[in-house]
């Protein structure tokens, strides 16, 4: 098999871990030749010059649609693997493609302007007449592209993510800071649903004042701290910005608990890398969160500031209660392993072939 992987948003959060995971594992096979294709002076996968397919766009960049097939023209017999549902239409090679998931359909308002959500339907309805396979991080994912585009759910492969092993093997560390935290993982989009994390913590700290919350990965930008200060919370609320792993780990490490108030997630790898580190986890049931996280997380309403407030309560107050769910969730996440998503993805693909 030859395989052409796009590896141009490996810098992204999400699908940077994935590819990471996925695409420098398949580099690692005895595939009869494997290309990448990457931007110019950015992180790269670990193939030898001859192996590159340098690009000037990025993913969502227009002047992809012309630059990628072009520099590609000349692999025949390939497979091009993207793993995002936004590619190069041009490309000539068979096409293998990951969907993560499908919020722009599901929550349309939060993505504007409307021409946003009509190219990605654009896209997905070209994947569903031209991709060789349809590769789903969950089965969530999976039912939404066969009940939004009539995707046959055998065409498409479930494949969950895994952990990077760091989770499991670093020993702990002590607390990055001084004071005891709840912790959040994410960004700001509206799907993260961060308002109602705020105001609920705004009414948990008029009752424990020691305790603050710690927004990683959440831009510094006028609309945070604007919602920081109507609430009064702006000396109560810390934005470290973006962690590297290590970083995300320490402060995993420290924190009481984890509280992840997502609408919705195609997979949720945040809270499942908190119960590896062993804390507690409190989670919304939006998306494929309960799918991914079980019996192991405890859940609250999206929509009620007053059940989150309570079931923070509980995990500040009750000791017994967040062993319980750290037990859990260690348990659970020793599930998702990188490991085994690879081996997967290597007996797929050789099926293709």
């Amino acid at each position: 098999m030859r395989l052409l992987l796009d590896a141009r948003k490996i810098e992204d959060y999400g699908i940077g871990v994935y590819i990471r995971q996925v695409f420098g594992g398949l580099l690692e096979q005895d595939f009869e030749d494997v290309r990448v294709i990457h931007l110019r002076g950015k992180a790269t996968l670990p193939v030898p010059p001859e192996k590159e397919i340098v690009a000037e766009a990025h993913n969502y960049d227009p002047r992809e649609q012309v630059e990628i097939p072009w520099k590609c023209r000349h692999l025949k017999g390939y497979y091009y693997f993207s793993p995002h549902y936004i590619f190069p239409l041009l490309m000539k090679q068979k096409l293998l493609v990951t969907v993560h998931d499908l919020i722009h359909f599901l929550f349309p308002d939060f993505f504007k302007p409307q021409v946003k959500v009509e190219a990605a339907r654009y896209f997905l309805r070209e994947i569903k007449r031209r991709a060789a396979a349809i590769f789903a991080v969950s089965r969530r994912t999976a039912q939404d592209l066969n009940l939004l585009f009539s995707i046959p759910i055998e065409k498409i492969k479930i494949i969950y993510n895994g952990l990077s092993e760091e989770f499991f093997n670093l020993p702990p560390f002590p607390s990055p800071l001084p004071f005891p935290y709840i912790l959040y993982v994410g960004n700001w989009k509206p799907h993260k649903n961060l308002p109602l994390l705020l105001r609920a913590f705004s009414q948990l700290s008029k009752k424990y004042p020691e305790i603050k919350l710690v927004l990683a990965g959440v831009e510094r930008r006028p609309q945070v701290f604007g919602i920081l200060a109507e609430l009064g919370l702006e000396e109560k609320c810390l934005l470290p910005g973006f962690l590297p792993q290590e970083q995300i780990i320490r402060y995993l490490d420290g924190a009481l608990f984890f509280v992840f108030p997502s609408l919705y997630e195609g997979f949720g790898l945040p809270p499942l890398e908190a119960m590896a580190r062993g804390r507690a986890v409190l989670s919304s049931p939006g998306g494929s969160l309960k799918e991914i996280l079980a019996e192991a997380a405890l859940y609250f309403d999206p929509a009620s500031v007053e059940d989150l407030m309570a079931k923070m309560e509980l995990f500040i107050t009750s000791e017994e209660e967040r062993r319980f769910y750290e037990e859990r969730g260690r348990s659970r996440s020793r599930l998702f392993r990188w490991e085994k998503a690879l081996e997967e993805y290597v007996h797929f693909l050789r099926s293709l072939d």
